[in-house]
């Protein structure tokens, strides 16, 4: 008799290390930047090539995913972080740093789309609860960056080099001959309407995640709060966002993923509303649970209507990356127009669209209704 993996799996154990290594480097991306200003002396504008590589790297791989590419393994993307860090932490000059970025890019959602993926099969029934705790795992990561990059000394370069540790242990965990594309045909997945505007709607959630983590603390600043009282609030959001990942692992098993998706969208709404009526620093930590709980529920809910076809599930994980590249230029858009200080206003309009736009996708994606008995 078969059983589903545990606690004690190699899976879950692989996967949860995984994405809290991701989840590390991926904050580690922004915190780093005004010690890179500081160490290579460069502008502002030339320390922003960091994050803009690093992206680079992680749509490059993602998009050979989509086309069914073999031999993107787990192990694989571990390695490239692992060597992404190296660059990064022997900080010989600015172009290994990018380079560096590059690679850890490429490893980063390589790496959740797997983990994603195997732990949505892997665990049978309570895949949808496992997909919840596992993103909860990553977003500790989030919020542990700042935290370790302070116990460093401030130094990226000491940070990068106990990541890179990580990385090379992480890798022992993983399989080394699991290779998740290779039952998926080569090419495009079939990417009709339908699917497209499935995905726009993890690509409008990330828009919405990414414009509020590029401008939040400025907003709040802006909005007549101290620096330090908005970096508290920053930090408060983001207890928020891993309580409403980690409520997913019991949510999933008692509300279906895309109703829970529709609640996120509203309640973004609600919260951002709440903070630009007054209430600034409840409202926006408030929407922090609910911005959590975004992705995952889109991912398990698509899961089921576009299949297993590995390539579909590097189409999710790159609607997301591409809500996460343009959301910060099309809030910075907007907001040189209206005023940073307007964010919020912004943020609700955006989410209040994206729940009409769910509300549509749930209707156009309904399963039919039994048939009525003879």
């Amino acid at each position: 008799m078969s059983s589903t993996p545990g606690f004690a799996s190699r899976l879950f154990l692989s996967g949860s290390a995984g994405f809290l290594l991701i989840g590390v480097y991926g904050a580690a991306v922004g915190v780093v930047l005004p010690e890179f200003t500081r160490i290579f002396g460069l502008s502002d504008r030339a320390a922003g090539l960091f994050p803009a590589v690093w992206g680079l790297g992680s749509v490059l791989m993602v998009a050979a995913g989509t086309l069914g590419v073999r031999g993107l393994t787990a192990r694989l993307s571990t390695l490239l972080l692992a060597l992404g860090g190296v660059l990064i932490a022997a900080g010989p000059g600015w172009l290994p740093t990018l380079l560096g970025a590059f690679l850890a890019g490429a490893g980063y959602d390589n790496n959740a789309s797997h983990v994603n993926r195997a732990f949505l099969t892997g665990f049978g029934p309570r895949g949808p609860s496992m997909v919840g705790l596992v993103n909860a795992i990553n977003a500790i990561g989030l919020v542990a960056a700042p935290l370790l990059l302070v116990a460093a000394g401030g130094s990226p370069h000491l940070l990068y080099a106990g990541l890179t540790l990580f990385a090379l242990a992480c890798m022992t965990l993983f399989p080394s001959r699991e290779d998740g594309f290779a039952g998926a045909s080569r090419g495009l997945p079939p990417l009709g309407r339908r699917e497209v505007g499935l995905l726009a709607l993890i690509t409008g959630s990330t828009v919405i995640e990414s414009g509020l983590a590029a401008f939040a603390a400025l907003a709040l600043i802006a909005m007549g709060r101290a620096a330090d009282h908005a970096y508290l609030l920053v930090s408060a959001y983001f207890a928020a966002f891993f309580l409403g990942r980690l409520s997913l692992y019991w949510l999933t098993r008692h509300v279906a993923p895309e109703r829970l998706l529709l609640v996120s969208a509203i309640g973004v709404a609600c919260g951002t509303g709440l903070a630009m009526s007054g209430l600034a620093g409840p409202g926006y930590v408030l929407t922090g649970a609910f911005v959590g709980i975004a992705f995952p529920s889109a991912y398990i809910w698509q899961s089921r209507i576009l299949g297993p076809d590995p390539r579909m599930a590097s189409s999710m994980v790159l609607a997301g990356l591409t809500g996460g590249v343009i959301g910060p230029v099309l809030f910075a858009a907007v907001l040189g127009v209206t005023g940073v200080e307007h964010l919020f206003t912004l943020t609700a309009i955006v989410a209040a669209l994206l729940s009409l736009a769910i509300l549509r996708g749930l209707a156009s994606n309904a399963p039919p209704a039994p048939a009525a008995p003879a």
